[in-house]
């Protein structure tokens, strides 16, 4: 009879599903909805491409595409109006009047 050992560590083919699942990991934009960008509360697998423009005239965009598992801190900072998140909220809302 033999031991074995099992291992934590994957094989290559399940380390790149592995790396495929974390790039496709989802998350949520807690930013109010601008036309064209982005919608509230909305989950994407990828942000549109004229997020990620509008995000590099304004980097605190990144700040309001959150995991999903961190909504509900978002939303407290929203709702008491304070915090990073809140910040980058205010900022978003001068897109909106843009658009």
């Amino acid at each position: 009879m033999t031991d074995t050992v099992k291992t934590d560590i994957p094989d290559k083919k399940n380390r790149k599903k592995a790396e495929e699942v974390k790039r496709e990991e989802k998350i949520m934009y807690v930013g109010p909805t601008i036309p064209g960008l982005a919608v509230q509360n909305c989950v994407y697998t990828k942000m549109p491409e004229a997020f990620e423009i509008a995000r590099k005239e304004m980097p605190e965009l990144a700040n309001l595409c959150i995991p999903i598992m961190k909504y509900p801190e978002a939303e407290k900072m929203i709702r008491e109006r304070n915090g990073y998140i809140y910040s980058a909220f205010k900022k978003a809302l001068t897109l909106k009047g843009e658009r």
